[in-house]
């Protein structure tokens, strides 16, 4: 008897996205992996994005398309876009990359118990051409029970994600000032059952109007923000949410001072996991900290 295969959600949130989407959708419908649907949401683009979509739609009548009535913004759109898939399993697109074709197929052979998992990336230019470069140039990726590593730095990109539709029932919203993907991949580390695949299964575009190109760096007041989420997650694994009241305990000392010894000695006794996902040399690492113990001017 053939086995059934799961289904499997691509989940793609589109807002302006008109310069790179008919490529992408050529490459998701190019899978080679035999049950999946196509679930898109538009954020209210006031490009061609919806009427590229339509066009597609009109081929490809299993896609699942709808346009909101207003502008959610990203995380609320995507929690949207979630709602509406059936799947088993969700992968998550981006409207301006390019998958390779067994892309899902690599990753339900991966997934087994675990609530999330994640790939490799090659990274293209606008043009479409590659720089040599990875997500694994600049990060180590980490798996299992690795809450401790995952509280400074994020290895996990969404575009990347193949999501157990279980880790939903762990996810109550997305708290503002973090990142979708890193909460997530965090609530996955925090029941043991997170891993990745080493294979680069997308191109990923860089470019200057992609939402990640214009971010700014997070400051110290939204990383005591994400800390105090950590920490009050209930399944933050003991040693990890006692480290956590260390932490934000050494933050507190800036409140009245110029610079906090308690959060050096805390950042530097646990350097090796805090900081092991930036691949960044020692010395810039210690930088790092040093400015972290500083009071902002």
């Amino acid at each position: 008897m053939k086995e059934t295969l799961p289904l499997v959600s691509i989940a793609l949130c589109t807002y302006n996205g008109q310069d790179y989407l008919a490529t992408q959708l050529d490459s998701i419908l190019a899978q080679d992996y035999a049950n999946i649907e196509i679930v898109i949401s538009d954020d209210c683009s006031t490009d061609n994005t919806v009427a590229i979509i339509h066009e597609y739609v009109s081929s490809n009548p299993g896609i699942n398309f709808k346009v909101n009535e207003h502008n959610l913004g990203f995380n609320q759109n995507f929690l949207s876009t979630i709602s509406s898939c059936k799947g088993e399993y969700i992968a998550i697109a981006d409207q301006d990359d390019i998958w390779n074709s067994n892309k899902i197929t690599m990753m339900i052979r991966n997934v087994g118990n675990n609530l999330l998992i994640y790939h490799d990336s090659a990274f293209i230019d606008e043009n479409g051409v590659p720089n040599g470069k990875s997500i694994s140039s600049l990060h180590h990726f980490v798996k299992g029970e690795s809450t401790i590593q995952l509280l400074y730095n994020n290895c996990i990109s969404g575009h990347a994600c193949l999501i157990a539709k279980e880790l939903f029932k762990y996810v109550h919203e997305i708290p503002e000032g973090i990142y979708y993907d890193w909460w997530f991949g965090y609530i996955a580390a925090c029941e043991n059952r997170l891993n990745f695949v080493k294979e680069k299964l997308v191109q990923h575009r860089r470019h200057n109007k992609s939402s990640t190109a214009t971010d700014k760096k997070n400051n110290k007041e939204i990383r005591r923000l994400q800390l105090k989420y950590f920490a009050n997650y209930l399944s933050t694994p003991p040693k990890t949410k006692k480290l956590l009241y260390d932490l934000l305990e050494g933050y507190h000392v800036l409140d009245v001072k110029s610079f906090s010894p308690r959060l050096l000695f805390t950042l530097l006794k646990n350097f090796h996991s805090l900081f092991y996902i930036r691949k960044r040399s020692i010395f810039s690492k210690l930088k790092i900290i040093l400015a972290e113990c500083r009071r902002n001017p």
